[in-house]
């Protein structure tokens, strides 16, 4: 082990590994993720070192160099410690790939082909999640604010993630266009890939509505005063101290992120109502940011086909194939299925309804104009409509 990696103290070393993990995503999700695996009070990897061995992650490395402990020991007994405080499968894993990770960053070599060997992880179980509905959606748009109800418009329209839907300005929306065309910055999308999505009159509506109400946003204007300002972000400056019962600004530690408060908000929104507010199977609520961008690739994917619904999404493997269409053929499909992600504009449903009414009216007087042909150019069909009455 290095002289450097042997002086420097844990806090150190951590704030290097988490810096090494914001280059490679610039997520302060994942920052957040990672420091919890680490140093969480309750299942964190510090705490189970202090419960099960005394030391600390740099007093560990120089012990498992002097060949005194066995990494790979260290980390199934990790697994397990997490396995008995309850923690589910899925945040087991993630856990130990952060570990893993931060003991290489510490110099301490673990080998992949050993760990599958010495290291058993529990299994994820796959539990069948519940689809979202058009009533269940409905639903929940009369119990939203003109704030949430946009932004779940937007998720369910577009299919976008909830972190980009936060990182949204008025810049990335093209209004002028048919249908609404946003485009998603590299810095905002979990891939660092610029990409385009689309989002329904219906939310495009929603969103205007939104817009006018809360930053006085024009129809007719350039609004040029409004072009950097991230859409979703707070539109309340204060909090209330807990102590002096005063208004303040927020502290950077009592701050949630963009994409955070929407959630938040939203699992405020529903909580009061029971038949929104159910747990799945799978333990987790059954309405939250993600589940829109699931019934957005259900329904697209039926009407338009996977690999379109994949590539709006922002999949990187399927973005080359997308941009392969033309600008036409892109709106087209999306077209076809902006009925599907309509979810309370009746308007289309009753223009097709009048449609289909006026197509059986043609048929009928159709029907009636052969039936009088016939009557005249043979006697006997009388007879055979008179014995069908009478069956």
């Amino acid at each position: 082990m290095s002289l450097k990696v042997k002086e420097t103290t844990p806090d150190q070393a951590l704030r290097d590994y988490l810096d090494r993990i914001y280059i490679q995503s610039h997520s302060l999700a994942s920052v957040k993720a990672y420091r919890i695996g680490i140093i969480g009070t309750k299942n964190g990897f510090r705490i189970f070192l202090k419960e099960k061995y005394n030391c600390d992650e740099i007093q560990l490395a120089i012990r498992i160099q002097n060949k005194e402990l066995d990494v790979y020991n260290i980390l199934n007994e990790y697994v397990i410690f997490l396995d008995k405080k309850g923690i589910k499968p899925k945040t087991i894993r993630l856990w130990f790939t952060i570990v893993k990770g931060y003991l290489t960053h510490l110099q301490v070599d673990v080998f992949s082909e050993k760990c599958k060997q010495k290291v058993k992880l529990p299994k994820v179980r796959r539990v069948k999640k519940e689809a979202l509905t058009k009533e269940i959606l409905v639903r929940l748009l009369r119990n939203l604010d003109a704030k949430v109800a946009s932004a779940v418009l937007v998720a369910i329209s577009s299919g976008m993630r909830v972190g980009e839907i936060a990182g949204l300005t008025l810049a990335d929306i093209e209004f002028n266009r048919e249908p609404v065309k946003i485009n998603i910055r590299a810095e905002t999308s979990k891939s660092r890939e610029d990409r385009e999505t689309y989002i329904t009159n219906e939310a495009a509506n929603a969103l205007k509505d939104y817009l006018k109400r809360y930053f006085g946003w024009k129809d007719d204007s350039s609004n040029s005063q409004l072009q950097g300002l991230r859409i979703f972000g707070r539109t309340s400056k204060f909090i209330i101290d807990k102590v002096t019962k005063e208004g303040r600004l927020p502290k950077l530690g009592e701050q949630l992120s963009d994409s955070n408060l929407l959630q938040a908000t939203l699992t405020r929104r529903i909580s009061k109502v029971p038949e929104l507010n159910r747990l799945g199977r799978n333990g987790r609520k059954v309405i939250h940011f993600h589940s829109f961008r699931e019934y957005f690739y259900t329904v697209v994917s039926n009407v338009s086909g996977p690999n379109f619904a994949h590539a709006l999404m922002g999949h990187h493997e399927y973005l080359d194939t997308y941009y392969a269409l033309s600008e036409k053929q892109q709106t087209s499909l999306y077209q076809k299925a902006v009925p599907y992600l309509t979810i309370s504009d009746y308007t289309k449903i009753e223009h097709d309804l009048e449609k289909i009414q006026n197509t059986q009216d043609g048929l009928l007087e159709k029907y009636a104009e052969f039936e009088r042909y016939l009557r005249a150019k043979d006697p006997s069909f009388l007879e055979f409509l008179r014995r069908n009455k009478e069956n």
